[in-house]
């Protein structure tokens, strides 16, 4: 299996089929950086906001997911949770989902625009292998909420997402102040833009990795 980063919340995980799906597409102009024209056969969409859901700069004829679902694409396990984007029920950016997969006998969880710490959510995604994590702030969980939900869940490994990087145009939190809530030695600055992963991860403490754009 393969995790690519495409920048902000987006994603691209691939199958060692070659299945392949894409978490929350971005429109260019409303984020300011560049979102790779991808192909995939599923999209996922966390919620209709335009850096989330911009759909049509993935091509292949993709289904789309964009509310409560179990089912199966292809090899791939897809099912998702209804959550909030704010901390307020909903009440200021409406609701959130979060997009759980099984893929080659591993769990990935896109959190999307989470806003709040939900323990429904947590004991859904418990334990998973690969959780992609939203660390920013102002929209979403900040570090130290995103570092709640690493702490209750207990993933493998941590992928943070939607932080300040250049030529954004979000005035949120860079993934620094994230970072330092952990050892240096559970954290790593990838030189590349793709996690591939064989098996199951086995070290007994979260990883954070910090994946490059890919371009």
């Amino acid at each position: 299996m393969k995790i690519q980063y495409l920048g902000h919340a987006c994603f691209r995980l691939i199958s060692d089929m070659g299945t392949t799906v894409v978490c929350d597409p971005y429109k260019s102009e409303m984020v300011g950086i560049t979102m790779p024209r991808v192909r995939a056969d599923v999209v996922t969409v966390s919620h209709h906001h335009e850096d989330h859901d911009y759909t049509e700069n993935v091509s292949g004829s993709p289904a789309v997911l964009d509310c409560e679902v179990q089912c199966c694409a292809d090899d791939i396990e897809v099912c998702s949770i209804e959550t909030y984007h704010d901390e307020v029920k909903g009440a200021k950016r409406g609701k959130n989902l979060v997009f759980c997969f099984v893929i080659d006998g591993l769990k990935v969880v896109h959190l999307g625009d989470i806003g709040c710490f939900d323990l429904n959510v947590v004991k859904h995604i418990a334990n998973c292998d690969i959780m992609l994590l939203p660390v920013g702030g102002v929209f979403t969980v900040d570090a130290l909420g995103a570092k709640q939900y690493v702490d209750a869940v207990k993933p493998k490994i941590v992928i943070p997402m939607h932080f300040k990087s250049d030529g954004h145009n979000f005035e949120i939190d860079s993934v620094n102040k994230f970072l330092s809530l952990f050892s240096k030695q559970d954290t790593e600055i990838s030189v590349s833009d793709t996690l591939s992963l064989y098996d199951s991860p086995q070290n007994e403490t979260a990883k954070i990795v910090v994946l490059q754009k890919f371009e």
